[in-house]
């Protein structure tokens, strides 16, 4: 167990008892609700060693049900990290809360157990830093705790905690990385196929509709595709950190550096608060109240008539237009030049391996390097849109696996692993994200079984047909059931939305189990279809395509949807077993792998192009 993660904790809770706090809420965001942070933001490594994109902590000083019970720190996340957070919470010493298990509290059960079982006169005091934690986040948990309507002086919630924050700052030895603000840069028409100005006339329309005066945007992804600004403040998303605050007459950004754009005016980032603070007390607000933090739900919760709903670019950005899906479309296919030819040097160096033997220094990492080259040389790539899961054999169970220089494993050939590759770049054209799961060797009947088996769901899925606005939700059952069939699931969403140069997660549309209202499936809109199988200590599989909604008929009884594949990446061939696909599935499989082959032949060398052709045959 590491004493810097013990020596970090102990320092937090000594501060807490000076505070007076019974608790403290760490979670994994900045001043936006980004998925994706920051260096600055990643307090949750600093203290636990976890290093996932998602989790939320709670430290209980004295922790527990019973007063005699010592200080303990609560972890939770999703399935995609069980494997990754029961490893690396060995370090701190955390406690591993799997998200959705069965007999495993949340967050808010938890703390209703702890509220419920302290004894002492003073109250149950949570401490939270209100920038970093949702104005929605805050009112679930208060409703939990202490009920609807109830006023509870046995709870009580401290906003402005810092200290987590404020002790890493503090750190001597281990220095907090600073704010860090980079150039923002201009995407012209050309690729976002609408003008700041048309984009900025479309959202006022939207709240001229809701007789909103003042819009608030907070959320880093729509404030850069309404002004067509790009930057790379944080790592693998290139936006920039800003605030947008949008009226009948002017736009005024919030950011951090000292250069200015034409129609919009800029202030300092730090200014915002004050500035938010200072808006005319006639003015009517709309502020996303799920996505904005509870600092900022506090400040403008004296406000009459505030609208607290998704912002209208939210919908916007998620349906794409015409020129965006005709740039993504090229996007693709550039992306799946470099994949195929990726492939490719893959089974060149396995149908070796008899003679000569696998080459001894092909790791993990040696062909995430190899992969990352091939992409940047195509045109107008930027950067990958997310640090590449390269995850061979067993390494392939541990969903969002990312190979380190501890971890890192050589390949083996001819014995039948599979490499799991989920990368995706950024380019001018936009965002790509793909998963093809690769065999080194002869796989074995199971693995065959179980890669058919996710294969199948994949192409039922991207067959469907659907109404327009149907739930995410409905369709998630498409891709999951040839896996029921065989006593197996995964446990994440089937699909997200993807952005345009934007984050590689975007919503309101996705594939998952969850049903919540703004998932719904439209014309133009941009999703991963992605099933899989993970089990523990072997292997795992997932095989992702980004797929476009498009209008297939319209009749008396509404719009028909369906989807057109975006990816163009051939499946692992080896691997399929053609007498377990039906006849519809073989011929999806063999519309795809008939599109891949006339995209990409013409980018190919002759000995890529033969190989690709057989890997296309029809079955």
């Amino acid at each position: 167990m590491s004493n810097s993660f013990l020596q970090r904790q102990e320092r937090l809770f000594s501060a807490m008892q000076r505070e007076g706090l019974s608790a403290v809420l760490l979670t994994m965001s900045d001043d936006h609700g980004s998925e994706y942070i920051a260096p600055h933001f990643q307090s949750i490594a600093y203290y636990t060693g976890f290093t996932g994109s998602a989790a939320t902590v709670l430290f209980v000083r004295g922790g527990g049900e019973e007063p005699s019970d010592t200080n303990r720190v609560y972890l939770w996340t999703d399935g995609r990290y069980f494997l990754q957070a029961s490893g690396e919470l060995k370090k701190s010493g955390g406690i591993l809360m799997k998200q959705g298990m069965k007999d495993v509290p949340g967050l808010e059960e938890m703390l209703k157990k702890l509220v419920d079982a302290n004894n002492s006169e003073a109250s149950f005091c949570l401490g939270v830093d209100g920038r970093l934690v949702g104005g929605a986040e805050i009112r679930t948990l208060k409703k939990a705790v202490v009920g609807r309507h109830a006023k509870s002086e046995k709870f009580c919630i401290k906003g402005d905690c810092r200290l987590c924050n404020e002790l890493w700052d503090a750190d001597k030895t281990d220095p907090r990385p600073p704010l860090s603000f980079g150039r923002i840069w201009e995407l012209s028409e050309t690729y976002a196929g609408a003008s700041m100005q048309q984009k900025l006339t479309d959202i006022r329309a939207a709240m001229e509709k809701e007789d909103a005066d003042t819009l608030i945007l907070t959320d880093l992804d729509e404030i850069a595709w309404c002004i067509n600004l790009r930057g790379g403040d944080i790592a693998y998303h290139p936006v920039f950190y800003a605030f947008l605050i949008l009226t009948k007459e002017d736009a005024t950004l919030f950011h951090g550096t000292e250069q200015t754009f034409d129609g919009l005016t800029s202030r300092p980032y730090e200014d915002f608060y004050d500035a938010l603070k200072a808006l005319p007390a006639e003015s009517r607000i709309w502020v996303d109240g799920e996505q904005a933090s509870f600092l900022v739900m506090e400040l403008l919760s004296d406000r009459k008539d505030l609208i607290k709903k998704a912002s209208p670019v939210k919908l916007m950005k998620a349906v794409k237009n015409e020129t965006e899906i005709r740039n993504m479309k090229r996007a693709h296919q550039k992306d799946g030049v470099a994949l195929t030819k990726w492939i490719f040097a893959l089974k060149q160096q396995e149908k070796a391996f008899e003679e000569t033997g696998a080459d001894p220094n092909l790791s993990e990492l040696s062909v995430s390097a190899d992969l990352q080259r091939l992409r940047s040389r195509q045109t107008h790539y930027i950067e990958d849109s997310f640090a590449p899961i390269l995850a061979f054999g067993a390494h392939g169970a541990i969903v969002h696996y990312e190979p380190t220089k501890e971890t890192d494993l050589p390949l083996s050939f001819g014995q039948g692993a599979y490499l799991l590759a989920d990368t995706g770049g950024h380019y001018l054209e936009g965002t790509t994200d793909v998963t093809r799961t690769i065999s080194l060797g002869e796989p074995s009947g199971q693995q065959k079984q179980h890669y058919t088996a996710v294969l199948k769901g994949h192409l039922r899925l991207l067959a469907a047909t659907f109404l327009d606005g149907a739930a995410g939700s409905s369709l998630d059952q498409l891709a999951r059931e040839p896996l029921y069939e065989l006593g197996l699931d995964y446990r994440h969403g089937t699909g997200h939305g993807v952005g345009y140069l934007l984050s590689v997660h975007e919503g309101p549309n996705a594939f998952r189990m969850k049903h919540t209202k703004d998932n719904v499936i439209r014309e133009g809109m941009i999703t991963s279809d992605e099933p899989g199988v993970y089990l523990e200590g072997a292997y795992g599989i997932r095989l992702e395509s980004l797929i476009l909604s498009v209008r297939k008929n319209e009749t008396e009884y509404g719009t028909f949807l369906g989807f057109e594949p975006l990816t163009m990446v051939p499946f692992d061939r080896e691997s399929i077993l053609a007498d377990a696909l039906s006849e519809r599935e073989k011929d999806t499989l063999n519309a795809y792998h008939r599109q891949v082959y006339e995209s990409l032949c013409e980018d190919l060398t002759e000995d890529e192009k033969t190989w690709l052709y057989e890997q296309t045959r029809p079955f």
